[in-house]
Formats: structure tokens, sequence, C-alpha cells
């Protein structure tokens, strides 16, 4: 005789969990149609859920992330140097930001470390602007947009450094850039680079003016790192703001200077520089030559040929596979 089931036990058979199978299944189909973004393969470029954020000076942004990480997740892959990269950029260079994801998304992942990368404006003005920065938002994630009036040469620089600290407290980075729109990075060589590097009072780029007077050169706007404390001080010295006599990046080395900031100086020539082809007018130099294997970062790509020749050499085409569908000739290109 079966023992009786407890008051209020549920009884199960078999046959009872197999009639409830298929429903369990269709259940499970339907949360990965309506939200997709909460499975999805581990370090891939792509944005995360977004929220809102703002720091003490009122500057806000949409936090998301457009991460590059090693390839596997992070169970499988430790983690030992963390970077947000800020790509200044302006409201309406939609194209750029759209052949910046790209180029990023086919790069390969840097070993144990994380690089985000953000494209990063000052106040959206224009009614255009608004909706279609909105819609990169809501698709992409990547975009922060700060408490400041869209400038080239007036206190975006400050406005960026000051607003990270709060915009990513929990985040906690080690390393904070800035780059312009016309420069390419390497993550990869990037997080190489740093590897090993001071994680207080660092400032990382290309020295500029190059083989010159130590004590007047500055890292060049191409693009540059410092540690994540060298961000903390600017946030907290808002006398910076209106410490502004020079152009920014000039600016920039020097309140690193007054502040005691300018000690762990790392200057990445010839591995940063400015693009060079053979078709060019100009003469090759300290900061402009042609493309190197291990180059950190590529400057002046102000046109779709300059990125394409320079993608090219970095083989970023090197995944297109042969198919009937298409013939696209990548042999008769320019070569370095």
């Amino acid at each position: 005789m079966k023992p009786p089931s407890s008051p209020g036990a549920p009884s199960s058979s078999p046959r009872t969990s197999l009639f409830l199978l298929p429903g369990i299944l269709l259940a499970a189909v339907i949360y990965l149609v309506l939200f997709p973004n909460n499975f999805r393969l581990p370090g891939m470029f792509g944005s995360s859920s977004s929220s809102s954020c703002n720091d003490n000076n009122g500057a806000s942004a949409t936090s998301a992330v457009g991460r590059l990480t090693a390839g596997g997740s992070p169970a499988e892959e430790a983690v030992d140097l963390r970077l947000l990269m800020g790509i200044v950029t302006t409201p309406s260079t939609y194209e750029r930001r759209a052949l910046l994801r790209l180029a990023y998304s086919l790069q390969p992942r840097p070993v144990r470390a994380v690089v985000d990368v953000r494209f990063v404006m000052c106040r959206i003005e224009r009614e255009e602007d608004r909706i279609l920065v909105a819609l990169e938002i809501i698709a992409h994630g990547d975009v922060v947009v700060l408490n400041c009036t869209e400038n080239m040469n007036d206190g975006k620089t400050y406005a960026y450094f000051s607003a990270v600290p709060g915009l990513f407290a929990g985040e906690r980075y080690d390393y904070v850039g800035k780059t312009d729109d016309d420069t390419y990075y390497r993550v990869a060589a990037l997080a190489e680079s740093l590897s090993g590097k001071a994680r207080r009072d660092a400032y990382q780029g290309y020295l500029t003016p190059c083989h010159w007077l130590p004590e007047k050169q500055y890292m060049s706007g191409m693009g540059y790192v410092v540690s994540w404390d060298v961000a903390e001080w600017i946030a907290a010295t808002p006398e910076l703001r209106d410490d502004h006599n020079d152009w920014e990046d000039v600016d920039f080395g020097g309140w690193l200077r007054k502040g005691g900031k300018y000690k762990n100086v790392y200057n990445e020539e010839p591995r940063m520089y400015d693009y060079w082809d053979r078709e060019m007018a100009t003469d090759v130099n300290c900061f402009r030559h042609e493309h190197i294997a291990d180059a950190v970062a590529v400057h002046k790509l102000k046109d779709r040929l300059k990125w394409a020749r320079t993608l090219h050499f970095f083989n970023a085409t090197q995944g297109l596979k042969p198919s009937k569908l298409y013939h696209v000739d990548l042999q008769n290109v320019y070569h370095v």
C-alpha cells in the first residue's frame, strides 16, 4: 500500500512532467525573443543595460558598455587592467561613429584587459541631432552627453575628465583615456603598452613637440591616457575649469605639472603617429610615417580612403570569406 501524501504536498508523475515540458520551452523561447540583451556572448563589442548618471557638476550620461574584452568570460579570463576610453565627437558626426563602431568591433580582443569605449559629446542642441543620437543610444548604449556647450578648445577636455569619476564611480577603472574621432587605437596594443605601468600619476601618449625641450612637451591630442587618480584629482580641482590659455591638450599637460601629477610619463613614439602614405605631398618626420605592425594609435584619418587603407593594413578585412554572393577585390589596393 502506498503511503498517504502529506497534506498540501504537490504530487508529480512522469506523465505530468512531460505535459509541462512544451510549455516551459515555449516560455523560454518567448523570453529570448523579447529580451535578447539578457542573453549574450561574452567579450563582444556591444551594449549592456542603460542607466542615467549625474556627477557633481550636473553632467549626465547614458551609462552603458561598449566593451572590448578578452575572448572568454570574466570567470574564465582574469582581468589585470581596466581602461575607459572616451572618443571626443560631436552630435552630427553619425557616419564617423558608425565607422568607429565597425572598426573597433573587428579588432582582436586585448588579453587580460577590459577596454570600454564611449563617444563623448556636449549638450545636443539641434532637434534632428537629439532624435538621431537618441536612436544611437537605444541601439548601442555607448554615448556620453556632458553638461557643456559643444566646443573645439574651450573646456570640453576638462568637462570630460572631471565628469568621469562621478559617472563611473562603480566601475573603478585603472586608467581613463581621451582620443579624437580621427584616431584609430589598436586596443590590444594599447592594453599591452600599459601593462606593468604605474597606476598613480600616470600620463601616457605621444609627447609633442617631438624631440624638443622636455619641460615644454605635452601629450598630443591624438590620444592620451591617465591613471584613475588623475581624473579624480581633476574632478576635485574646480579651478582647472578656467585655467586654459592655450590649446586644451597643452593646458592639460600644464595642469599635471602644476598639480604634481606629471611623474610617470610614458611616450609611445614611434607607436603613435600621424597617417602617411606615398601618395601624400608631405614628408615623413618624427610624428608622421608609414604604418608599423605594432602601432598603438594612428591619427589624422580625415577621410574614408585613409581609414580604409589603415584598416586593411591592420587586417580588419581578413575575416572576409569567399562566397558566390559577392566578389570584392582586396588585392588591387594600396600596400605599405
